[in-house]
């Protein structure tokens, strides 16, 4: 009688003392900085699901145990996980909910979802034979997220995704002193920029580009220039680097008897150091006795 009554009060015990533990669905938010002017800072905002596809990896450890501390010993919980939109969330197309509470998860998030070659706790998001002189598409990923556990946030966890490439476009004004000559600019290409690479985000992002340098190709149409700067064609997506090349724009201006006369001029050195996530705009003066790099304004000193 005495023993049964004591393993009634043993067992009342061990209820009082289990930690709670529901069941939470697996959700995501994928926060996307804006791209921006190089003097500028990024803006955060929540991702729009139209034209966006999303991938998530993430590993679990024992609560306590850190992903600083024990990273390696991280057992794979999702890989390679395509995430769908759900209103304002994102989850496992997969379903999963979140382990119990017992454990925490870290997670690395990626875009395109079919851009990336693979994500691993090592080299993070990996984006291979990369080729800018085509759109790769915009291509982000995320630090690890690390130690989160579903009592957080309600179970949904933030995925700021950072640009691993840059935008570049160009302004044409024309020349001083040639204001009453019709120029049309044609085609404008950058020179001995590095246009293909691979890129990891872990242990710091970084892009391998090789020795091989080429032609990048910005603006072929046809805009008249005048005494303000026009923008000619679009931004294209670039891959960070220090660049040290040269641009070639062609161009025609009309002869005082009104005859059109094709000119190909090259500016060079073109020097700058291109960063992800930034915006950058040059601007050119086109004139009948060549082209010129107008110099950037210093940014303003903190």
């Amino acid at each position: 009688m005495t023993t049964a009554a004591a393993i009634v009060v043993f067992g009342c015990v061990n209820d009082k003392n289990e930690r709670y533990d529901p069941v939470v669905a697996l959700a995501f938010e994928p926060v996307m900085h804006v791209t921006v002017r190089s003097s500028e800072t990024p803006v955060p905002s929540p991702a729009d699901p139209e034209g966006l596809s999303f991938g998530v990896n993430a590993w679990q450890l024992p609560e306590g145990v850190s992903w600083e501390s024990s990273q390696a010993a991280a057992v794979p919980y999702l890989t390679g996980t395509r995430l769908v939109s759900d209103g304002p969330r994102w989850r496992p197309e997969s379903g999963d909910n979140w382990p119990s509470n017992r454990y925490t998860l870290t997670c690395i998030g990626f875009s395109p979802y079919d851009a990336a070659t693979r994500c691993d706790s090592s080299d993070g998001v990996v984006f291979e034979n990369i080729d800018t002189t085509t759109d790769p598409g915009d291509l982000r990923y995320t630090l690890p997220q690390t130690d989160l556990t579903k009592e957080r946030n309600g179970g949904v966890v933030a995925l700021p995704m950072q640009h691993a490439l840059c935008e570049m476009d160009f302004r044409v004004k024309g020349k001083a002193g040639y204001e009453s000559v019709k120029i049309a600019v044609k085609r404008i290409t950058v020179n001995g920029i590095a246009t293909k690479g691979n890129f990891h985000s872990l242990p710091e992002p970084h892009w391998d580009l090789g020795n091989e340098t080429g032609q990048m190709l910005f603006f072929d149409g046809s805009v008249e220039i005048g005494d303000t700067p026009r923008t000619a064609g679009t931004a294209r997506r670039v891959i960070p680097q220090t660049l040290d090349g040269s641009i070639t724009v062609e161009y025609e201006f009309e002869s005082p008897s009104g005859y059109g006369i094709p000119q190909i001029d090259t500016a060079a050195p073109f020097k700058r150091k291109l960063e992800a996530g930034r915006y950058y705009t040059f601007t050119l003066t086109i004139g009948p006795d060549g082209i010129e790099i107008v110099p950037e304004k210093p940014e303003p000193e903190n």
